[in-house]
């Protein structure tokens, strides 16, 4: 009688502890669901390559709201408001990224293929230009996610921090490089590494303090 009664008390403690641990493999499930869904989404509107810019903005905007009303706030409707609220600034910002990232890469092009005088000076400073350019490119998608600058305040600030912040922007880098080398090894990654690491980046820049404009002075990213 002892002994029956004993293996119902265990029995019972093992069915509260898998009751127990039942909200937490949801609740885990659900954020996985929630990374799954943005970087889906994400993927497709980034697919035309002209508006990536304006995609990544909105990933960097929904990853934001996240960590200011939990994560579930949503996804779909998150992002496609933020897609479509900052579209006009972010798709001038993505212009201009892709203008400058085209007048890099046939700089690097030229560089590499002609020998002359000073051709070596000239090829380190295209890849320093191109480093300026990944940090500044960065920071605005943080920037964006924040405030509502014009696209010239974006990208001022963003080439300050860039250079202000060099531990952080040289450790987000570090951060990007580990997963493409993933995704390269492991291609299902790709399904859910970009807004991982969009929230992995903006919790490095989040708290990072953005001059406004002229006048404003400076000002926590965090609201």
């Amino acid at each position: 009688m002892n002994k029956t009664s004993d293996d119902i008390k265990v029995m019972m403690q093992s069915r509260d502890g898998m009751n127990e641990t039942e909200p937490l493999f949801f609740r885990i499930l659900n954020i996985f669901a929630h990374f799954v869904l943005l970087n889906l989404l994400w993927l497709l509107c980034a697919l035309p390559v002209i508006t990536l810019i304006p995609a990544t903005s909105a990933l960097f905007s929904v990853v934001r709201q996240w960590l200011i009303s939990g994560i579930d706030a949503g996804s779909t409707q998150l992002f496609f408001h933020y897609f479509k609220a900052n579209f006009k600034r972010s798709f001038s910002i993505g212009l201009l990224w892709l203008l400058a990232g085209l007048i890099l890469f046939i700089d690097f092009y030229l560089v590499s293929q002609v020998q002359f005088t000073g051709d070596f000076f000239v090829l380190i400073l295209i890849i320093f230009a191109s480093i300026i350019y990944l940090f500044v490119t960065l920071y605005s998608l943080c920037i964006m996610a924040h405030y509502e600058l014009t696209v010239m305040e974006t990208l001022k600030n963003a080439l300050f921090l860039s250079v202000s912040h060099l531990l952080r922007s040289v450790l987000s880098l570090l951060i990007i490089g580990l997963a493409l080398v993933l995704v390269f090894y492991l291609p299902f990654m790709i399904f859910i590494v970009g807004s991982v690491l969009a929230f992995i980046l903006y919790n490095i820049f989040h708290t990072i303090p953005v001059v406004k404009n002229r006048t404003e002075s400076e000002a926590s990213i965090t609201r």
